[in-house]
This record gives C-alpha cells, sequence and structure tokens, in this order.
C-alpha cells in the first residue's frame, strides 16, 4: 500500500511539475517527449508494484528483490526524462530514446526473472509443509501412544519406533504415501488397543508389524536415491 502512495504522489507530482514547468521555465525542444516517457516509466513501475500483490508471508525477503527493481527504474526514468525534457541540442534526441527503450527493457526482463524466481519460491514454501504433513502426524501419533503406554517393553519398542521415524527422511512422496497410511492405520490400531487393554504380546506384534511398514517405506525413499 505504502509503494502505491508514493507512486501515486510521485505520477502526479511528474504531471502537474511539467504543465507549470512549461511556463514557468525555459522547455527544451523534447520537453512533452521526455514527460510521456517519464510517464511511461512510472506505469511500468505501478505494473510491477501490481505484480508485487501476489507476495506471502513466507516470501517477503524473495519479494523485495523486485521492489528493489522497480525502485531503481524508477529514479532512473525520472532523472533520465528530466534532462530529456530540458536538453536544448537537437542531435541528442535518439540518445535519449534509445537509452529511454533500454532502461525499459532491461527493467522487463529484470522484472520478469524475478518473478519467476519469486513465484518458484512461493510455490515451493507452500509445497514443502504439505509434503512432510504425514511425517507430521506419525511422529504427533508416536508420541501419544508413549504418553498412554504404561508397561515398560511397550513403551521401550514404541520410543525405537519413534526414534527410527525421526531419523527417516521426513518428506512425503508419492510413492510412499501408501506406506506412510498402512503405517499410521496400524499406529491408530495400537492406540485402539492400549486404550481397550489389549494383551501385551499382540501390542508387541503391532508394533513389529507398525516397524516392518516403515522400513519397506524407508527402502522405497533409499531406492530412489
Amino acid at each position: 500500500m505504502i509503494k502505491k502512495i508514493i507512486l501515486a504522489g510521485l505520477t502526479v507530482i511528474w504531471i502537474v511539475g511539467f504543465i507549470l514547468s512549461w511556463y514557468l521555465l525555459p522547455a527544451g525542444p523534447y520537453y512533452w517527449t521526455g514527460f510521456i516517457f517519464g510517464l511511461a516509466g512510472l506505469v511500468f513501475a505501478a505494473a510491477g508494484i501490481l505484480l508485487l500483490e501476489i507476495s506471502s508471508r513466507d516470501t517477503t525477503e524473495t519479494a523485495q528483490i523486485p521492489v528493489f527493481y522497480t525502485a531503481a527504474f524508477t529514479v532512473v526514468m525520472v532523472l533520465l526524462n528530466l534532462c530529456f525534457a530540458f536538453v536544448q541540442t537537437l542531435w541528442l534526441m535518439p540518445v535519449f530514446v534509445v537509452a529511454n527503450l533500454m532502461v525499459i527493457l532491461i527493467y522487463i526482463a529484470l522484472e520478469y526473472g524475478a518473478s519467476r524466481h519469486f513465484l518458484r519460491v512461493k510455490e515451493l514454501t507452500g509445497y514443502a509443509p504439505a509434503k512432510m504433513k504425514n511425517t507430521a502426524d506419525i511422529s504427533r501419533e508416536l508420541s501419544v501412544l508413549l504418553g498412554i503406554a504404561k508397561d515398560a517393553d511397550i513403551r521401550q519398542e514404541l520410543l525405537k519406533l519413534k526414534e527410527n521415524v525421526s531419523y527417516s527422511s521426513n518428506v512425503s512422496q508419492d510413492f510412499t504415501e501408501n506406506d506412510e497410511t498402512a503405517f499410521i492405520e496400524k499406529l491408530y490400531r495400537i492406540q485402539e488397543e492400549l486404550s481397550g487393554g489389549a494383551d501385551k504380546e499382540t501390542i508387541m506384534s503391532n508394533i513389529k508389524d507398525a516397524a516392518d511398514t516403515w522400513s519397506i517405506r524407508n527402502s522405497h525413499v533409499n531406492s530412489t536415491r
């Protein structure tokens, strides 16, 4: 919002300033050409700011890159076209026109590159939490099991299983989702058995079965490296 206000204020100053200067100062032969190029620069800067509205809190630092480009572009265009407007030498017009076009093209290229990088970072910041959700749920369920297990041997096996999960890759892949779903379902069954007072041998057997499922999941992960 602040960037928009600043740019809008600068645009108003640019327009009003040029109109007043036309009556008060000796304008060069390219006065209105400089005015138009400068105004075009402010419009391009406004478009760049609008693109930044897709930013999120997760990518605040990355979004500052196109902000820097926009600020630098605005300053360069304003200074360049102030000189353009009041220059008195006729042969310099092609130089200023080419300079304006080059600055605009460079800005578009930089903004495009920064925006693509920014969108990629944003995609990754949204992708990572989703890919770690399964393992986060698993760790949470194992903590619940450790909290309700009273038998020392059962707790010891659950602790080993939790450590195995903790030392494994916490990023889910398409080919591990079935194993992870099967694993957490086994954990839910163990929770029901612990809460229902099932016999120790059954619970220990199901913990081993869950551990085997997790080992299969890890073997699938390791086979793709």
